[in-house]
């Protein structure tokens, strides 16, 4: 018992010198003029450092698409664009080219989730055709035309075709 009471006579003491707040409604806090309270004020905004709430995250996916280009050998072509599937973009170029031509048509060129581009030789004839993707439809007619230029020993080349699968965002 005797522990007890001297343990708790330095508790007393400490708790002696423990303050209120000085009873400021809430809302408000206390006022200091010269080191003593004189009155209470609002609390200034960012007072409490308080962070923004973070903005809610999208629930879903992105969905990447395909697409295709066909073509018969001549000058036919079959293009398809934002499919789920490769064998389906595949398959809905030929359809188109094979419709189109009245001949067999075979894949030429396959992309997913980005810009493609056509280019062929101003010049009809013997030609090469370039066909390129890329991030944009710039980027990707820069390129189809660098390659059909190439192609072509150096011929004048321009585009004839540019598409992008763009991806689509599905909500769960």
């Amino acid at each position: 018992m005797k522990y007890l009471l001297f343990l708790a006579f330095p508790i007393f003491l400490i708790s002696a010198s423990v303050r209120a707040e000085q009873g400021c409604p809430p809302g408000q806090i206390p006022a200091q003029s010269n080191g003593s309270m004189s009155s209470c004020g609002p609390i200034p905004s960012g007072y409490y450092q308080e962070q923004p709430t973070p903005s809610p995250r999208p629930l879903g996916k992105w969905i990447k698409t395909w697409g295709a280009i066909a073509g018969d050998g001549n000058e036919n072509l079959g293009v398809s664009t934002g499919k789920l599937k490769k064998a389906d973009a595949q398959q809905d170029a030929v359809e188109k080219c094979e419709a189109e031509s009245q001949k067999n048509c075979s894949v030429l060129y396959v992309y997913e989730n980005r810009c493609a581009a056509i280019a062929e030789p101003e010049h009809r004839g013997n030609m090469i055709r370039g066909f390129a993707a890329g991030p944009s439809i710039e980027v990707a007619s820069r390129n189809a035309i660098s390659f059909c230029n190439q192609e072509n020993n150096g011929g004048q080349c321009k585009v004839i075709y540019t598409a992008c699968t763009e991806p689509f965002f599905q909500k769960f």
